[in-house]
């Protein structure tokens, strides 16, 4: 008593709590013994409850009462619930073991896990097996890898290229995952479309696919917002932004702003002087798109009058001139890109030297042509004009004291003026383009000041065609041999007409005369080549010696024609058999009739049967039958006898 007054209130207490625990394992020990008894013995059907709940809900959730898996009339006043770590039971469930209610400890994720289970032991040794499963909500929303990304695509990609892009995932599952992509912003011009396949893993894989022609010129880059959705009510979204770059390729080749320039110099503009600049551009980027210039040196300038810089473009003089060797100086002028594989663009530099005068006459030219072209026709009469030229002096004023002069044209044109204003250039003889297509002419306008001032305009005038030339044949008669067996479509001979004029008129076409009584059907000649050939078959019995007309005819407005005459020689072949006027003759002789009397007209058409036949044997026949006094011969046993014998 003493030792235990000793202990004290606290210690006692102690002692009671760790005596009950003691009993109550104890318990718990007979208990976990009986039921395996119980189940070893296979005695009693163990209950089974299965229970279900969404995701997501919130702590202190009832899920369900583990008496509901008792069988009737069974009935439980404590559970002893089995456990053991990683299941989840006793950090996510709250289960009373009095009342067997199971309660959510913490909102429940099923991404996390979507699944519990247990065993819970009445004190009878009552079994019931515990299954919860949780449902899934649409929790989750597409989420792709990255928020933004960069895809390059070259220009002038196939329509209906795919680009594979990484996919959107969600969490959820099934009808609640990824069900669709669309592209919400920045598709301009409808240039892309989305394919999607879904794959084995249930991922929904996305393709970027071209669907109109990229050209970078036009538009360098797109940003495309593309949205993935689930199949929740409603659904959720998720976003990212491609940025699509838009490559260049070498698609454009450089342009100048002008396809001609010209420039006028002194023959005394010092070495080193810039003359003009040329200027190209390129829609392309990058060195596709770098312009360099240069000097076709094997069309222009062998001799380096002149230099380009290749970035900048200007012109500059690069050896001294002189007015008197040269006055015009042609350049090609190359623009190209610095791509592996450049483009290449030509412009033309006219470069006019002048001499060194300070107010030199000015001159104007106007020609009179339709379309302002120095052109005459070669069918203009003597008077008609050519061109008009003003002449002015800022020396003198309006009324210049001017003397214009007209050189070349080898007396072909002259020079006619009223008020020494205005001059006229005309046609003093008359032309042939056929004997001369062009002529150099050069207007000087010198004025009357001291040293005299000059200025002066070269030009070609061209003489322009008219049909006035017909073709010639070079043979007026063409003669051939051929046989009188050969196939439709046999080559005969070639004719040959040149024309002397231009264009449509000295387009030469042929054709044969039609003409039934030289039997010109036999024949067709092609109308480009003139080339001749026989039409049907040949029949030198018919003629041997056919002969056709060949016109030549160009393709001016007024055609002129010129004809030919081709003779053509048949060599005979054995292509036909002798042939009797009749089949059969009768005629009737005297018996004392002498040798030698002539007693059928016969003889006359048989002459070529006589040199086919033996003579004699034929002789001998018609003297045997005039001895025997054979009345009636014939023709057909004489025939026959004679070709026997």
């Amino acid at each position: 008593m003493t030792l235990f007054n000793g202990f004290g209130k606290n210690t006692c207490g102690q002692f009671r709590m760790w005596v009950f625990w003691r009993l109550r394992m104890l318990f718990v020990l007979c208990v976990v013994v009986e039921l395996l008894t119980v189940m070893v013995g296979g005695e009693g059907t163990p209950g089974i409850l299965e229970l279900q709940l969404d995701e997501e809900q919130p702590a202190g959730t009832i899920v369900g009462d583990i008496s509901a898996g008792l069988l009737p009339g069974v009935t439980a006043s404590l559970y002893f619930i089995s456990d053991h770590e990683g299941t989840g039971i006793s950090s996510d469930l709250h289960i009373d073991e009095t009342t067997g209610i199971i309660k959510t400890a913490r909102r429940l994720d099923r991404e996390e896990r979507d699944h519990y289970s247990f065993i819970a032991v009445t004190m009878t040794g009552f079994t019931v097996k515990v299954s919860i499963t949780v449902n899934d909500i649409n929790d989750h929303a597409p989420a792709f890898p990255k928020n933004k990304a960069t895809l390059k695509i070259p220009e002038q990609t196939a329509v209906g290229t795919k680009f594979s892009l990484e996919p959107a995932t969600d969490a959820d599952k099934d009808q609640l995952t990824v069900q669709g992509y669309q592209i919400k912003e920045g598709n301009v011009g409808q240039v892309f479309r989305l394919e999607t396949k879904r794959a084995a893993n249930k991922v929904l894989y996305l393709d970027l696919v071209v669907n109109g022609v990229l050209d970078r010129e036009k538009r360098s880059s797109y940003s495309l917002v593309f949205e993935a959705f689930d199949g929740g009510s409603p659904r959720k979204t998720g976003q990212m932004t491609l940025d699509v770059l838009v490559q260049d390729i070498n698609d454009h080749a450089p342009t100048f702003n002008q396809s001609r320039y010209n420039a006028i110099i002194s023959e005394s503009l010092p070495q080193g002087s810039n003359i003009l600049q040329v200027f190209a551009t390129d829609a392309d980027e990058g060195d596709n798109g770098l312009v360099l210039y240069e000097i076709n040196r094997r069309q222009s300038d062998p001799d380096h009058y002149f230099v380009i810089d290749p970035r900048s473009g200007i012109i500059t003089l690069n050896k001294l001139l002189d007015y008197e060797v040269r006055k015009v100086h042609e350049l090609v002028v190359q623009a190209r890109d610095n791509a592996s594989h450049p483009e290449i663009t030509n412009a033309f530099v006219t470069i006019h030297v002048r001499d060194y005068n300070d107010n030199q006459p000015t001159m104007t030219i106007i020609f009179l042509s339709e379309d302002g072209s120095p052109q005459i026709s070669e069918g203009a009469q003597p008077g008609q004009y050519v061109a008009r030229i003003s002449v002015s002096d800022p020396d003198y004023g309006e009324y210049s004291n001017v003397n214009v002069s007209l050189e070349g044209g080898d007396g072909k044109f002259a020079l006619t003026t009223k008020d020494s204003i205005i001059y006229l250039i005309y046609v003093d003889q008359t032309l042939d383009r056929e004997e001369r297509d062009s002529y150099e002419l050069r207007v000087m306008a010198t004025d009357s000041g001291t040293p005299p001032l000059r200025a002066e305009s070269s030009f070609t005038i061209h003489v322009t065609d008219v049909n006035d030339n017909p073709p010639l044949f070079d043979q007026q008669a063409y003669k051939q041999t051929i046989p009188e067996v050969v196939y439709p479509g046999s080559f005969v001979l070639q004719v040959t007409a040149r024309d002397k004029d231009q264009g449509p008129n000295g387009d030469v076409r042929y054709s044969i005369l039609p003409d039934k009584k030289t039997l010109a059907s036999w024949f067709t000649i092609d109308p480009i080549t003139g080339i001749i050939t026989t039409a049907t078959k040949l029949d030198y019995e018919t003629d041997p010696k056919p002969s056709i007309k060949v016109v030549a005819t160009d393709g001016g407005r007024l055609p002129l024609s010129s004809t030919a005459l081709v003779e053509i020689d048949l060599q005979d072949s054995n292509d036909n058999e002798p042939v009797f006027e009749s089949s059969f003759y009768n005629v009737s002789i005297k018996e004392n009739t002498s040798a030698g009397t002539c007693f059928l007209e016969i003889f006359l058409h048989f002459l070529l049967l006589l040199w086919l036949f033996d003579l004699r044997s034929f002789v001998s026949l018609i003297y045997t039958a005039v001895v025997s006094g054979v009345q009636n011969v014939a023709v057909e046993k004489l025939l026959h006898g004679t070709a026997g014998g």
